[in-house]
């Protein structure tokens, strides 16, 4: 084989692997920015947006390390008692939906 063919042969296999390295890089490139789009966009959702209509609860928080204990736990029964409310009117809402017969604890005790 002559010896310009090598050398031509040579140039052509690092032409192609510069190319393959280059469109590796711009697909990396590429998904880079649109994870970087994705978290922004979830940072935005899950932050709060400090636009003044926030209450004053939201604005004075107050850690419950720093409260008394019986306050608490008032409001921790208080948010259960509130989860449960709004499970047992899914659970209803759903149950009339799908026309199937309501358990007998689900109706209002008279």
């Amino acid at each position: 084989m002559v010896w310009w063919t090598w050398i031509l042969l040579w140039v052509a296999l690092i032409a192609v692997s510069l190319l393959f390295f280059g469109f590796l890089a711009w697909r990396l490139f590429r998904g880079f920015t649109a994870l970087m789009e994705e978290t922004g966009r979830a940072s935005e959702a899950l932050t709060p947006s400090f636009t003044g209509t926030e209450t004053a609860e939201s604005r004075h928080f107050v850690s419950s390390v720093f409260r008394a204990p019986t306050e608490v736990r008032a409001e921790n029964a208080l948010n259960t008692r509130l989860r449960r409310w709004a499970r047992l009117q899914r659970r209803v809402r759903r149950r009339v939906l799908r026309r199937q017969p309501q358990l007998l604890r689900d109706l209002p005790h008279l």
